[in-house]
């Protein structure tokens, strides 16, 4: 068991820590939060630290660059002033020098955007990259992708549309397998949409990315190029394999530099919630400076 910190932060400190206790949320979640109370934190003139010890350690796959924001369970203080990061504000709170301030209630939102920030886009993308950089880890398996220097990237995230994704789904339940087969067919039209689309101004290809390896078999099949669906998961499940975290932030960076991210959401003649409104690949462009579109 480790000991925790006596020692009071002089400059004052917000924690956030996620563990095994609050793992609910996906990568995008937790980088809007981390990104968000830094954020926060910088505002007030405290330091921001980051505990990820949610069935695995962050700092394997993203680093800290400019700013150091890592650290050990040991580290916490023992005295502390609880604190829920639930953007968004009526006014941005504030924290006071020299005290202790633990975040492990959050919600993944984005408090630079609900803040009405100008230009916040930009503002995040820069203080993502002060606070993070891909680790050698990362950084060599995206080089052994096998995807085409230029690309253009087309998302379409089902959750349990097509089979069980998520170990407590939330979101939907998986359809009646006639029911999947059409949304399977409706949402195939919808990336031969975006590769038109792109046609118009790219000569580069496309490539198909999504949570689902038998979307991903019958995009195949079509004759689309699609990304390696090995390692596809969710970093909420427990017991996942650790190829699921590094493909998860493999991916996150392998669509950071596509030239465009479509992200599949309206498909005519299926259900409601057939698919999700996914944030990861936004993130990505914005992470990326690219352009996004939702179809």
């Amino acid at each position: 068991m480790q000991k925790r910190s006596n020692a009071a932060p002089s400059k004052g400190c917000v924690y956030l820590v996620i563990d095994d206790s609050n793992r609910n949320q996906g990568i995008t979640d937790r980088l809007k939060t981390a990104v968000g109370l830094c954020y926060l934190s910088r505002r007030s003139g405290v330091d921001f630290k980051f505990v990820h010890r949610a069935g695995f350690d962050f700092r394997d796959y993203l680093k800290p660059n400019k700013i150091d924001w890592s650290a050990e369970f040991s580290e916490l203080p023992r005295t502390f002033e609880p604190f829920c990061y639930l953007p968004p504000y009526d006014a941005l709170p504030e924290f006071e020098p020299g005290k202790a301030y633990l975040c492990k209630d959050f919600i993944g939102r984005n408090v630079i955007e609900s803040s009405n920030v100008p230009d916040w886009e930009r503002v995040w993308r820069e203080l993502f990259w002060e606070m993070f950089t891909p680790t050698d880890r990362v950084l060599d398996a995206l080089a052994r992708n096998e995807t085409p220097e230029r690309y253009a990237v087309v998302n379409a995230r089902f959750v349990n549309s097509l089979g069980v994704f998520e170990d407590v789904p939330l979101y939907n339940e998986p359809f009646p397998p006639e029911t999947q087969a059409r949304i399977i067919e409706a949402t195939l039209a919808k990336v031969e949409e975006c590769a038109e689309d792109f046609a118009k101004e790219s000569d580069a290809p496309i490539v198909v990315y999504s949570d689902s390896v038998r979307f991903l078999n019958a995009a195949a099949e079509r004759g689309f190029l699609v990304c390696n669906p090995e390692g596809i998961g969710h970093i909420m499940n427990y017991g996942v394999d650790e190829i699921v975290y590094l493909k998860t932030f493999v991916n996150l960076f392998w669509c950071a530099r596509a030239e465009k991210i479509y992200s599949i959401l309206h498909v005519d003649g299926v259900p409601e919630k057939s698919l999700y409104k996914t944030q990861f690949p936004r993130y990505a462009a914005i992470i990326g400076d690219k352009p996004f579109v939702r179809v």
